[in-house]
Protein backbone atom coordinates (compact mmCIF):
# COMPACT_ATOMS: atom_id res chain seq x y z
CA UNK A 1 0.00 0.00 0.00
CA UNK A 2 1.16 3.16 -0.75
CA UNK A 3 2.05 5.97 2.25
CA UNK A 4 -1.26 8.38 1.48
CA UNK A 5 -3.59 5.42 0.70
CA UNK A 6 -7.14 5.90 1.57
CA UNK A 7 -6.74 9.78 2.48
CA UNK A 8 -8.40 12.28 0.48
CA UNK A 9 -6.10 15.37 -0.82
CA UNK A 10 -7.19 18.75 -2.66
CA UNK A 11 -4.57 20.16 -4.49
CA UNK A 12 -5.37 23.63 -5.53
CA UNK A 13 -2.95 24.84 -8.16
CA UNK A 14 -2.71 21.46 -9.31
CA UNK A 15 -2.35 21.92 -13.55
CA UNK A 16 1.48 22.16 -13.73
CA UNK A 17 4.77 22.44 -12.57
CA UNK A 18 5.06 21.46 -9.07
CA UNK A 19 1.26 21.54 -8.65
CA UNK A 20 1.03 18.47 -11.74
CA UNK A 21 3.82 16.66 -10.46
CA UNK A 22 2.24 16.75 -6.62
CA UNK A 23 -0.81 15.27 -8.20
CA UNK A 24 1.02 12.31 -9.67
CA UNK A 25 2.91 11.49 -6.85
CA UNK A 26 -0.47 11.71 -4.38
CA UNK A 27 -2.14 9.12 -6.83
CA UNK A 28 1.15 6.85 -6.93
CA UNK A 29 0.84 6.67 -3.04
CA UNK A 30 -2.66 6.07 -3.23
CA UNK A 31 -4.52 9.14 -2.36
CA UNK A 32 -8.18 10.25 -3.85
CA UNK A 33 -6.85 13.56 -5.50
CA UNK A 34 -9.18 16.46 -6.18
CA UNK A 35 -7.50 19.10 -8.24
CA UNK A 36 -8.24 22.45 -9.12
CA UNK A 37 -6.28 25.18 -11.21
CA UNK A 38 -7.43 28.72 -12.89
CA UNK A 39 -6.51 26.21 -15.90
CA UNK A 40 -6.97 22.89 -17.76
CA UNK A 41 -4.26 20.74 -16.43
CA UNK A 42 -1.19 20.68 -19.16
CA UNK A 43 -1.57 16.73 -19.62
CA UNK A 44 -4.36 14.73 -19.05
CA UNK A 45 -4.41 11.85 -16.34
CA UNK A 46 -6.42 9.00 -16.45
CA UNK A 47 -7.18 7.17 -12.78
CA UNK A 48 -10.21 6.60 -11.33
CA UNK A 49 -8.44 8.02 -8.14
CA UNK A 50 -8.36 11.79 -9.57
CA UNK A 51 -10.49 14.97 -11.01
CA UNK A 52 -9.88 18.49 -12.09
CA UNK A 53 -11.62 21.27 -11.73
CA UNK A 54 -11.88 24.81 -13.16
CA UNK A 55 -10.99 27.21 -9.91
CA UNK A 56 -10.77 30.50 -9.56
CA UNK A 57 -8.52 30.18 -6.17
CA UNK A 58 -8.61 33.45 -5.12
CA UNK A 59 -12.48 33.75 -5.46
CA UNK A 60 -14.22 32.76 -2.37
CA UNK A 61 -17.60 31.25 -3.61
CA UNK A 62 -15.99 28.72 -6.15
CA UNK A 63 -13.14 27.94 -3.71
CA UNK A 64 -15.97 26.96 -0.91
CA UNK A 65 -18.37 25.49 -3.22
CA UNK A 66 -15.21 23.34 -4.50
CA UNK A 67 -14.44 21.95 -0.99
CA UNK A 68 -18.20 21.02 0.01
CA UNK A 69 -17.95 19.22 -2.92
CA UNK A 70 -15.17 17.24 -2.08
CA UNK A 71 -16.69 16.83 1.53
CA UNK A 72 -20.08 15.75 -0.19
CA UNK A 73 -18.24 13.13 -2.11
CA UNK A 74 -16.00 11.77 0.34
CA UNK A 75 -17.06 12.71 3.74
CA UNK A 76 -13.10 14.20 4.58
CA UNK A 77 -9.93 15.64 3.42
CA UNK A 78 -6.92 14.96 4.81
CA UNK A 79 -4.63 16.59 2.95
CA UNK A 80 -4.51 20.37 1.82
CA UNK A 81 -1.94 21.51 -0.70
CA UNK A 82 -2.38 25.23 -1.00
CA UNK A 83 -0.19 25.87 -4.55
CA UNK A 84 -1.27 28.67 -6.21
CA UNK A 85 1.12 31.63 -6.88
CA UNK A 86 2.98 33.60 -9.97
CA UNK A 87 6.16 35.05 -9.83
CA UNK A 88 6.90 39.44 -10.04
CA UNK A 89 10.44 39.88 -10.77
CA UNK A 90 10.21 43.79 -10.09
CA UNK A 91 12.04 46.29 -8.04
CA UNK A 92 9.65 48.01 -5.58
CA UNK A 93 10.20 50.99 -6.39
CA UNK A 94 8.59 49.81 -10.39
CA UNK A 95 6.18 47.69 -8.74
CA UNK A 96 2.43 49.71 -9.45
CA UNK A 97 -0.49 49.22 -6.98
CA UNK A 98 -2.61 46.75 -9.35
CA UNK A 99 0.70 44.26 -9.71
CA UNK A 100 0.97 44.39 -5.48
CA UNK A 101 -2.23 43.59 -5.21
CA UNK A 102 -2.72 40.74 -8.06
CA UNK A 103 0.36 39.47 -6.54
CA UNK A 104 -0.70 39.36 -2.72
CA UNK A 105 -3.92 37.76 -3.95
CA UNK A 106 -2.97 34.88 -5.79
CA UNK A 107 0.51 34.25 -3.36
CA UNK A 108 -1.38 35.27 0.11
CA UNK A 109 -5.29 35.24 -0.60
CA UNK A 110 -5.21 32.01 -3.05
CA UNK A 111 -3.60 29.71 -0.02
CA UNK A 112 -6.43 31.76 3.02
CA UNK A 113 -9.29 30.64 1.51
CA UNK A 114 -8.38 26.75 0.36
CA UNK A 115 -7.43 26.88 4.45
CA UNK A 116 -10.02 28.79 5.79
CA UNK A 117 -12.20 26.27 3.68
CA UNK A 118 -10.72 23.10 4.74
CA UNK A 119 -9.75 24.35 8.19
CA UNK A 120 -13.02 23.27 10.74
CA UNK A 121 -13.55 20.06 8.73
CA UNK A 122 -10.04 19.06 10.00
CA UNK A 123 -10.85 20.50 13.27
CA UNK A 124 -14.09 19.05 13.68
CA UNK A 125 -11.80 14.99 12.44
CA UNK A 126 -8.80 16.21 14.78
CA UNK A 127 -6.63 15.03 12.04
CA UNK A 128 -5.18 16.49 8.69
CA UNK A 129 -1.92 18.08 6.84
CA UNK A 130 -1.67 21.22 5.49
CA UNK A 131 1.20 21.87 3.03
CA UNK A 132 2.09 25.50 1.46
CA UNK A 133 4.56 26.10 -1.02
CA UNK A 134 5.88 29.26 -0.70
CA UNK A 135 9.85 29.96 -1.93
CA UNK A 136 13.49 30.08 -0.20
CA UNK A 137 12.25 33.70 -1.14
CA UNK A 138 10.33 32.91 2.28
CA UNK A 139 13.00 32.64 3.89
CA UNK A 140 15.74 35.20 2.92
CA UNK A 141 16.20 38.41 1.05
CA UNK A 142 16.36 38.39 -2.68
CA UNK A 143 17.27 42.25 -4.07
CA UNK A 144 15.55 41.12 -7.32
CA UNK A 145 11.98 40.34 -6.51
CA UNK A 146 10.99 41.92 -3.44
CA UNK A 147 6.93 42.09 -3.34
CA UNK A 148 7.35 38.36 -4.23
CA UNK A 149 9.46 37.71 -1.37
CA UNK A 150 6.66 39.70 0.48
CA UNK A 151 3.90 37.14 -0.05
CA UNK A 152 6.19 34.29 0.51
CA UNK A 153 7.19 35.54 4.00
CA UNK A 154 3.84 35.99 4.41
CA UNK A 155 2.87 32.49 3.91
CA UNK A 156 5.67 31.26 6.26
CA UNK A 157 3.98 33.19 8.88
CA UNK A 158 0.54 32.28 8.51
CA UNK A 159 2.26 28.30 8.47
CA UNK A 160 3.69 28.58 11.33
CA UNK A 161 1.01 30.32 13.22
CA UNK A 162 -1.47 27.74 12.13
CA UNK A 163 0.96 25.00 13.50
CA UNK A 164 0.40 26.78 16.93
CA UNK A 165 -2.77 27.26 17.41
CA UNK A 166 -4.03 23.69 15.87
CA UNK A 167 -1.26 21.28 16.96
CA UNK A 168 -3.37 20.30 19.64
CA UNK A 169 -6.58 19.59 17.39
CA UNK A 170 -4.29 16.88 15.37
CA UNK A 171 -3.74 19.52 12.44
CA UNK A 172 -0.24 20.01 10.80
CA UNK A 173 0.58 23.09 8.60
CA UNK A 174 4.02 23.11 6.87
CA UNK A 175 5.54 25.15 3.94
CA UNK A 176 7.85 23.87 1.05
CA UNK A 177 10.38 26.45 -0.14
CA UNK A 178 11.27 26.03 -3.22
CA UNK A 179 13.76 27.81 -4.96
CA UNK A 180 14.96 27.34 -9.03
CA UNK A 181 12.55 24.70 -10.16
CA UNK A 182 12.57 23.74 -13.84
CA UNK A 183 8.46 24.66 -14.29
CA UNK A 184 6.13 26.70 -16.86
CA UNK A 185 7.01 29.68 -14.27
CA UNK A 186 10.56 30.15 -14.20
CA UNK A 187 10.45 29.45 -18.25
CA UNK A 188 7.67 32.31 -18.46
CA UNK A 189 9.70 34.64 -17.13
CA UNK A 190 11.97 34.28 -20.07
CA UNK A 191 11.17 34.80 -23.24
CA UNK A 192 13.03 31.12 -24.87
CA UNK A 193 14.71 28.35 -24.54
CA UNK A 194 17.25 29.65 -25.66
CA UNK A 195 17.45 32.28 -22.90
CA UNK A 196 16.82 29.63 -20.39
CA UNK A 197 19.38 27.93 -20.96
CA UNK A 198 21.51 30.76 -20.39
CA UNK A 199 20.01 31.80 -17.44
CA UNK A 200 20.79 28.67 -16.09
CA UNK A 201 24.19 29.83 -15.36
CA UNK A 202 22.76 32.65 -13.52
CA UNK A 203 20.86 30.41 -11.35
CA UNK A 204 23.75 27.86 -10.69
CA UNK A 205 26.25 30.58 -9.70
CA UNK A 206 24.21 30.94 -6.67
CA UNK A 207 23.02 27.50 -5.98
CA UNK A 208 25.48 25.63 -4.05
CA UNK A 209 24.45 22.41 -5.96
CA UNK A 210 25.15 23.87 -9.22
CA UNK A 211 21.88 22.76 -11.12
CA UNK A 212 18.36 23.49 -11.44
CA UNK A 213 15.62 21.61 -9.58
CA UNK A 214 12.92 19.64 -11.03
CA UNK A 215 9.09 19.84 -9.91
CA UNK A 216 9.11 16.09 -8.91
CA UNK A 217 11.38 16.55 -6.19
CA UNK A 218 9.63 19.34 -4.36
CA UNK A 219 6.81 16.54 -4.94
CA UNK A 220 8.41 13.94 -3.18
CA UNK A 221 8.81 16.44 -0.22
CA UNK A 222 5.04 16.91 -0.22
CA UNK A 223 3.96 13.30 -0.21
CA UNK A 224 6.45 13.30 2.91
CA UNK A 225 4.80 16.13 4.78
CA UNK A 226 1.37 14.57 3.51
CA UNK A 227 1.42 11.25 5.19
CA UNK A 228 1.64 9.73 8.71
CA UNK A 229 5.65 10.00 8.34
CA UNK A 230 6.04 13.08 9.32
CA UNK A 231 3.20 13.16 12.18
CA UNK A 232 5.27 14.62 14.59
CA UNK A 233 6.90 17.22 12.47
CA UNK A 234 4.37 20.87 12.50
CA UNK A 235 5.38 24.46 11.84
CA UNK A 236 8.77 23.74 9.72
CA UNK A 237 9.88 25.36 6.66
CA UNK A 238 11.26 22.91 3.69
CA UNK A 239 13.82 24.91 1.28
CA UNK A 240 14.53 22.65 -1.29
CA UNK A 241 16.90 24.91 -3.27
CA UNK A 242 19.82 23.05 -3.15
CA UNK A 243 21.27 24.33 -0.25
CA UNK A 244 21.04 27.97 -1.59
CA UNK A 245 18.85 29.39 1.40
CA UNK A 246 21.16 27.98 3.87
CA UNK A 247 23.76 30.54 3.36
CA UNK A 248 26.93 32.38 1.18
CA UNK A 249 28.66 30.77 -1.19
CA UNK A 250 32.25 31.15 -1.33
CA UNK A 251 33.16 34.38 -3.51
CA UNK A 252 35.31 32.44 -6.36
CA UNK A 253 31.24 29.98 -6.54
CA UNK A 254 29.79 33.37 -7.98
CA UNK A 255 30.68 32.73 -11.40
CA UNK A 256 28.83 32.76 -14.60
CA UNK A 257 31.02 30.21 -16.14
CA UNK A 258 30.94 27.82 -12.99
CA UNK A 259 30.14 23.94 -14.54
CA UNK A 260 26.55 22.81 -14.39
CA UNK A 261 25.97 20.14 -11.94
CA UNK A 262 25.59 16.62 -12.26
CA UNK A 263 21.77 15.97 -12.81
Amino acid sequence: MGRLADKVAVVFGGARGIGLATVKEFLDEGATVFASDIREPAEEIDHESYSHVVVDATDETQVDEFVRGVLAKTGRIDVLFNNVGIHLGKPLADTTLAEFDNIFALNVRAAFLGTRAVLPHMIERKTGSIITTSSNGGVMGRPGDPVYNATKHALVGMTKSLAVAHAHQGIRANTVNPGAIDTDMLRGTLSSPEEFEAKQHQLVASTPAARVGEAWEVAKAVVFLASDESRFINGIVVPIDGAKAAGALPGNRYSLDFELGVQ
